[in-house]
């Protein structure tokens, strides 16, 4: 019987399997980048909700909005709720609605997800817009700006998320269409 041979190069087997994982976390945020067809500068689809778990937001119409696709059960989505509670707070005052919408199947999880983590923002229930957003993955975070267009796509913890939600508040507005019949 043969005994198993010591490995004589700990460090190295250590600063393979490092060098691994880094290669595999870079060709994943490749991948998440490139998910799913881009919707920027795509006017973005209609809100229809059929639940509210909070009260519906205001009209959206030529205000800079956020909108975030997740789920209870995703753990990279609870853990960006704080984020987000920290975003909505910071821009409540520019008006700048968050509204977070799950693709949950029961409301239940929701509702207690929304009181336990003392969520500040719009939550609803997904009834089928994640599809007209494509949303291939969650949390899928939206930008629209006042022209009804996406203006940034992604995962709220990218750190171009929130420079993105700045220029779009500091966009002028939109030109109106002028009739030329």
């Amino acid at each position: 019987m043969e005994t198993e041979k010591p490995n004589k190069k700990p460090v190295l087997s250590f600063l393979a399997m490092v060098l691994a994982v880094i290669v595999f976390a870079a060709i994943g945020a490749h991948l998440f980048k490139s998910r799913g067809a881009s919707l920027v500068d795509v006017n973005a689809p209609q809100i229809q909700i059929d639940q509210w778990i909070t009260s519906p937001p205001p009209d959206l119409n030529g205000r800079v909005y956020v909108l975030e696709f997740w789920a209870t059960w995703c753990p990279p989505c609870i853990q960006s709720i704080p984020h987000m509670i920290e975003l909505a707070d910071k821009y409540k005052d520019k008006s700048v609605p968050f509204i977070a919408l799950s693709v949950d199947r029961s409301s239940e999880p929701v509702k207690k997800t929304v009181k336990d983590r003392n969520i500040n923002y719009y939550v609803g229930m997904d009834n089928g817009l994640s599809a007209k957003y494509s949303v291939r993955s969650i949390p899928s975070t939206f930008i629209i700006g006042q022209s009804g267009k996406v203006v940034w796509q992604g995962h709220p913890r990218q750190s171009d998320f929130e420079p993105a939600l700045v220029n779009a508040l500091n966009a002028p507005p939109p030109k109106p269409e002028t009739n030329t019949k």
